[in-house]
């Protein structure tokens, strides 16, 4: 029982600084004119939500097809929310979160940013899958934002920069 208990202490612990640390970044995404224009209804609203592994695991092939945990899940909202300002949900998996950030060498903190910063570039109609160019933007825009928002090691962060070096997120 207490396993359980410490575990969703920790998600909880992990939600309340997903929250605090989004509201930021949406406060600079939205201060920033060239991003600012992907999505000009204002003040944008994201949902997070922080989940274990089964739980990521299971969103994750029933959206996606893919079997496996993953570290975050981007579901942008149906109209007529976006005309509101409504983006979507954020979903991220705390156990690959707190691996990624081990395997890397940085904090839990700085990996959440990545994940927060990726899911909100995704919320706003950006998608690394799409192609090359579209991979290319997506990584400018985390580095950059990363930047801004006081992570300066940000080149090395990016989830698109670390799959495209061979650091795979998975």
């Amino acid at each position: 029982m207490a396993q359980v208990k410490s575990k969703l202490n920790t998600i909880a612990e992990f939600q309340i600084q997903a929250q605090v640390r989004l509201k930021k970044l949406l406060e600079l995404g939205q201060s920033l004119p060239e991003l600012s224009r992907l999505h000009r209804r204002k003040p944008w609203v994201v949902h997070i939500k922080i989940v274990g592994r089964a739980t990521i695991q299971k969103l994750n092939q029933t959206y996606r097809g893919k079997s496996g945990p993953t570290d975050v899940l981007s579901f942008p909202a149906p109209d007529p929310f976006p005309a509101l300002g409504v983006l979507g949900e954020l979903v991220i998996g705390l156990p690959v979160l707190k691996a990624q950030a081990r395997r890397l060498g940085h904090s839990a903190s700085a990996e959440l940013d990545v994940l927060l910063v990726h899911g909100l570039l995704h919320l706003l109609g950006l998608d690394h899958e799409k192609g090359e160019r579209e991979a290319r933007e997506m990584a400018k825009w985390e580095v950059k934002l990363l930047s801004l928002w006081g992570r300066p090691e940000s080149r090395d962060l990016g989830l698109i920069d670390r799959s495209h070096s061979g650091n795979k997120k998975r």
